[in-house]
């Protein structure tokens, strides 16, 4: 699930109906930052009555307690069972709800296109090798014995916590350089998964990334059709014979060719 920064939000569990729910009375949910282990709330969970069997609990979230980039860790537990469930916050969406929905055509529920929205940007994100908005990351690092050390993730924006050996470092002595390089005005102690960073990084706004995550959302919305064999690279009907476009299958990532264009003119964009 994916949280706007600054927005009010509600976590539930369970995330969808007919998974089953299995508290003895209304759970208590504690929800921290994942950065830091800061608590943001603790409070008995409210329920809610759904369809049938599909009843489950809520929890309001201020955007006050949004205000930054991370990623939520709720835990809901009644004294004997207990369940994690995440929530990340991002710093903004590629494309609306609305021009999804627009795109495909068809009522559909807000919650299954927001479902689709994400699967499409971290898919076409994880094709590119770099976020097109800005997103959480948590890392352990070796010591490297000098001033910097390098992140996996592009676009480095922020240092949202650090520690070195278990020891929290002042991250407001770092300073962060965007091709993934966190420097500390001291050295780095030398060491093997010695020093933990969580970090902000991902492109503030970017586009050109719209349209291909509004159409793949649409695409993973859309029931492909029964009578085509999924493997198949083409098809032939009375209207004449189409090649199709299949993922893996002659330098495809995706199987629209307008998002596959996408990602080869984008992948691992610099960050100079």
């Amino acid at each position: 699930m994916e949280i706007l920064q600054g927005a009010a939000a509600t976590l539930r569990f369970p995330e969808a109906d007919g998974d089953p729910v299995s508290f003895s009375e209304d759970p208590v949910v504690t929800v921290t930052r994942h950065s830091t282990g800061a608590a943001i709330v603790t409070e008995k969970a409210t329920s809610e009555e759904g369809d049938g069997d599909d009843a489950y609990f809520t929890v309001d979230l201020a955007g006050a307690d949004l205000a930054e980039v991370d990623l939520l860790v709720a835990v809901w537990t009644d004294g004997n069972s207990s369940y994690t469930t995440y929530a990340e916050v991002v710093g903004g969406f590629a494309t609306s709800l609305k021009a999804i929905k627009k795109k495909h055509g068809k009522a559909l529920d807000d919650v299954d296109i927001a479902g689709a929205r994400e699967a499409a940007t971290t898919q076409i994100e994880g094709a590119c090798g770099v976020a097109f908005r800005p997103r959480y990351g948590k890392e352990l690092l070796d010591g490297s014995g000098s001033t910097t050390l390098l992140v996996r993730q592009p676009q480095l924006r922020r240092i949202l916590s650090a520690a070195v050996d278990g020891e929290a470092v002042d991250v407001d002595t770092l300073t962060v350089d965007p091709a993934g390089l966190v420097i500390s005005p001291l050295r780095w102690t030398e060491g093997q998964a010695n020093i933990e960073v969580a970090y902000v990084h991902g492109y503030e706004i970017f586009g050109p990334a719209e349209l291909p995550v509004r159409d793949l959302a649409s695409y993973l919305l859309t029931k492909s059709p029964t009578d085509w064999n999924e493997r198949a690279t083409s098809v032939s009907n009375e209207l004449g014979s189409y090649s199709l476009v299949t993922p893996g299958v002659r330098g495809a990532s995706f199987p629209l060719p307008s998002v596959n264009a996408f990602v080869e003119d984008h992948r691992y964009l610099s960050v100079g």
